[in-house]
């Protein structure tokens, strides 16, 4: 009641007599600055005959509040910050009688539009100063008016509208790359301060056409590849003797290859449909039905090529180490260890709705999640396979070793049943490289191909965040 009370009384003061003792309260003089040309007409208020329109927009000027500096704020915020910079330093007379007026200030409703519209990017501009208190006092008769005149209410305050179409905020623009929000485009992450992001961001980082090039031609090894990988498939598939443990296992990866390799056909078909929604939106899983199923198919296939690849080495070691066939009779194991953790890591990284573009011309899981649900399961069971490899490895290096040193002896002596059992568990040892060395080499291959796709994803991509504009636009 107290603050109501101050106001009504300040207002009454003003209103009263104030063009016939304008030196005591105030005087009404016209507007003849250039700041507000195009929102001031009217005779505006100045609380002493000293203080000029040239004073008050100096005061303006020292802010660093001039008409090309607010040109470059973006239109959300421009106009309304214009339009409360000119109703609060430059009230409004209005008559309302014969030798008497009234004087009308700032608008809340004006002061509450900046604050909402603006208050972001000034922070951007480094000018949180700027950002006005709709709860105290105007600014500008702080000084002048003790106690201050608060914000008024609609209806009873200084409304402003641009009175041409040729307001400040026209001249704005984004600096290229960036592209301009147009009235109908969707909010997204990729746009701050009414400039957008162009999509894909990276094609920018480098000289026209080189990731063009660079992206066509990866994609044409992975069309060579999908062809390569489709023969294997397709001879494992037709070959009886194929089908049977331990080349089934072959197949089986071979089956996850193809899969893994016919993603490239989406980008082939549209790259750019495969990277963007539209040409500043990043195609994700929500938004592209496309990016949803390539991205499901890449890491079902990825993870069952590894999966796959894992059971080929755990076979390989326990046929050469402790010659055993355990996993001819468990098919049923492998096929619901490996496609059933395929199947649950596509799951969980469609079902929390993390597969999306971000790099390259391949949608995948995001990469803020992509440790958590797609490399760290996959290295559970890629590092363990590994190491189990390298102990095969030593042990066939250790026999071989020994063939050669033994050899010659062996040979001149009659042999005891336990010599008969090392020639024969190292004529097995040999055999089963022969037959199987291929099948290592692949799974190798195949290990090294994951993790160092997983360096780059993991150290590389983090370096490079395109949604992160600069903290103003010049």
């Amino acid at each position: 009641m107290t603050r109501l009370f101050t106001k009504v009384s300040a207002l009454a003061t003003l209103a009263i007599g104030l063009l016939s003792t304008a030196e005591a309260i105030g005087t009404a003089v016209n507007y003849t600055g250039t700041l507000c040309q195009n929102y001031v007409n009217y005779e505006i208020w100045v609380p002493s005959p000293n203080v000029t329109v040239a004073a008050i927009e100096g005061q303006l000027v020292a802010q660093k509040l001039t008409a090309d500096v607010i040109a470059k704020i973006p239109p959300s915020c421009s106009g309304p910050f214009i339009e409360y910079v000119c109703s609060s330093s430059f009230p409004r007379i209005v008559p309302t009688g014969p030798g008497v007026a009234d004087v009308r200030f700032a608008c809340k409703s004006t002061c509450q539009a900046v604050a909402k519209n603006c208050a972001s990017i000034l922070q951007q501009f480094g000018r949180p100063d700027l950002i006005p208190d709709c709860e105290g006092v105007i600014p500008s008769t702080a000084k002048t008016v003790p106690p201050g005149i608060l914000f008024q209410p609609d209806g009873l305050c200084n409304a402003l509208s641009p009175l041409t179409s040729n307001n400040s905020s026209a001249g704005f623009h984004c600096p290229p790359p960036f592209i301009p929000v147009r009235p109908g485009m969707p909010p997204s992450p990729t746009c701050s301060a009414d400039c957008c992001v162009p999509c894909p961001a990276q094609y920018h980082l480098y000289r026209e056409g080189a990731l063009d090039k660079g992206f066509r031609m990866t994609n044409i090894m992975r069309a060579v590849s999908m062809v390569f990988s489709f023969i294997l498939m397709v001879s494992y598939l037709c070959l009886p003797d194929k089908r049977s443990h331990p080349s089934a296992l072959i197949l089986l990866f071979a089956i996850c290859v193809f899969l893994f390799s016919v993603v490239v056909i989406f980008p082939l078909l549209d790259t750019n449909a495969m990277q963007c929604v539209d040409e500043y939106t990043p195609s994700t899983q929500q938004n592209n039905l496309k990016c949803a199923i390539q991205g499901a198919m890449l890491i079902f296939a990825s993870v069952g090529t590894c999966a796959w690849c894992s059971a080929l080495i755990v076979n390989l070691h326990l046929h050469t180490v402790w010659n055993s066939a355990w996993l001819a009779k468990k098919y049923w194991l492998l096929h619901s260890i490996c496609w059933g953790f395929a199947i649950a890591v596509t799951a969980v990284a469609l079902g929390t709705g993390q597969v999306r573009w971000e790099f390259a011309t391949l949608c995948l899981i995001s990469q803020e999640k992509s440790s958590t649900i797609f490399f760290y399961p996959m290295a559970a069971m890629i590092f363990p396979a590994f190491l189990v490899h390298i102990a095969t490895f030593f042990h066939i290096a250790r026999i071989s070793a020994q063939a050669g040193a033994d050899s010659e002896t062996m040979s001149r002596s009659t042999l005891s049943a336990s010599a008969a059992a090392v020639i024969s568990h190292r004529r097995h040892v040999m055999m089963a490289i022969k037959i199987q060395w291929r099948a290592a080499v692949m799974a190798v291959c195949a290990l090294l191909s994951v993790t160092f796709y997983w360096l780059f994803y993991f150290l590389q991509l983090g370096k490079i965040n395109p949604t992160e504009l600069a903290p103003y636009v010049e």
